[in-house]
């Protein structure tokens, strides 16, 4: 009778699972169980980095390879964090994303990774970049800095004996010197066809003067609350309206190229590559694609920062930390998500993304050969004026900026008429909040 006790006592441990008892169905006890059917528990990773797509689908195959409770699911949208935004309201929210906006920060849809004992590998410096500017928290881990500024060929600077440039006018002289020496090459090449490629660089040029004379944290703030003030977007011969009468003019001379509006991220790639433009202004980045093209592109193109608006502030470059990782707050599988990211951002995995990614790792165990070109880049930020990411308006990010700009070079605006409009339209999305 006592053994019959024993046997019955056991089979009820052992159906409860022992140690971690009965009733529990978080994604913990599934990812070490297997879950209650015997399958993965599965981790969706929601993507928009472009580049690293074919990066990623490789290690999400070798991760599932080899893992026998977790099975992660890597989507890629190039919509970013407008498909994000059509995700949460669907109620179809993925575990993982690399995206986010302000007001999803705010509305609590990110998991504060503050504690994460991930920061310990990281550069402290890019723990305080990484901070929200409101609450001070981080929700997110990046794993790189990303860099972007003008990428230009040195082969040909040296040959015509040009240096890069500190303003806008020195800019235009080197631009112009280019298409003298060689009209069959675009001196700066822009891909508008693709509307961020050119709304990115508003925060990064105009935005700069405010941004440097005032104080990158309180030019952000600012923007946080909507101070338009400070902002000066409709300033008088203000820096946006410099900025778009310098756009005017390189169109007008002829310095960019004539396709502008159809030109393709992928064209202007091409045009640097092979020796077609002299400058384009791009992230880093794109660097793996560049040398994809043209592998002796590692020996002629070289980094500098973009030019000032005004000779009162510095050239600037906006870099900012690089492949975010953020857990979403209403996702069931957070320790498996957990357990996803640690083995990602493993050394032997981070040497071989940043190399891929072409950007420096926020990781101070992660060292990487990142060649010549992003040596400048990194040699340029100790004296230029480095600038974080942007703060802006949801529904008024690089696509938004750059859709006007487009509207720009069709003829639609005068300069003074676009700094009208622009901030209009960024007062509009401010409010609609």
């Amino acid at each position: 009778m006592k053994r019959k006790v024993l046997a019955g006592v056991l089979a009820i441990l052992l159906a409860c699972g022992m140690v971690s008892g009965c009733g529990k169905n978080s994604d913990v006890d599934k990812a070490n169980s297997g879950g209650d059917s015997g399958e993965k528990v599965t981790v969706k990773f929601f993507n928009g980095n472009v580049e690293m797509v074919d990066w990623y689908n490789e290690a999400v195959d070798r991760f599932n390879q080899q893992s026998d409770t977790i099975k992660v699911e890597h989507e890629f949208q190039k919509e970013g964090t407008a498909a994000l935004q059509t995700k949460i309201a669907a109620d179809d929210i993925p575990d993982i994303t690399t995206m986010s906006t302000q007001q999803m920060i705010d509305a609590g849809k990110f998991l504060d990774l503050s504690d994460s004992e991930w920061w310990d590998r990281i550069d402290p410096s890019i723990k305080e970049l990484s901070k929200d500017t409101k609450s001070g928290k981080n929700y997110y881990i990046p794993s790189n800095t990303m860099i972007t500024a003008a990428i230009y060929n040195q082969k040909i600077f040296d040959e015509l004996k040009l240096t890069p440039a500190n303003t806008l006018d020195e800019f235009t002289d080197n631009l112009r010197a280019v298409k003298k020496a060689k009209p069959d090459m675009d001196p700066l090449y822009f891909s508008g066809k693709e509307a961020w490629t050119i709304g990115m660089l508003f925060g990064c040029i105009p935005e700069a003067v405010e941004r440097q004379k005032i104080g990158d944290l309180e030019y952000g703030k600012a923007a946080l609350e909507g101070d338009l003030s400070v902002l000066k977007y409709s300033e008088k011969d203000g820096a946006l309206e410099k900025y778009m009468d310098w756009l005017g003019t390189l169109q007008e001379e002829g310095l960019i190229n004539d396709n502008v509006l159809t030109a393709t991220y992928d064209d202007a790639m091409n045009a640097i590559a092979k020796g077609e433009a002299a400058v384009i202004f791009q992230g880093l980045f794109a660097l793996g694609g560049i040398i994809d093209i043209n592998p002796e592109a590692v020996n002629e193109l070289r980094v500098s920062a973009m030019p000032a608006v005004s000779a009162d502030v510095k050239p600037a470059i906006n870099q900012s930390p690089d492949s975010t990782y953020y857990i979403m707050a209403d996702s069931p599988n957070q320790e498996a998500a957990k357990e996803f990211l640690t083995w990602l951002f493993s050394v032997e995995n981070q040497v071989s993304y940043t190399e891929t990614r072409n950007a420096p790792s926020a990781f101070e165990d992660v060292s990487a050969d990142l060649g010549p070109i992003v040596e400048s880049a990194v040699e340029v930020s100790k004296s230029a004026a480095s600038l974080g990411p942007a703060k802006e308006p949801a529904g008024f990010g690089g696509d938004a900026s750059g859709v006007m700009l487009q509207e720009f070079f069709a003829g639609q605006y005068t300069p003074e008429e676009f700094a009208a409009a622009y901030e209009k339209a960024w007062k509009t999305a401010f409010d609609a909040q």
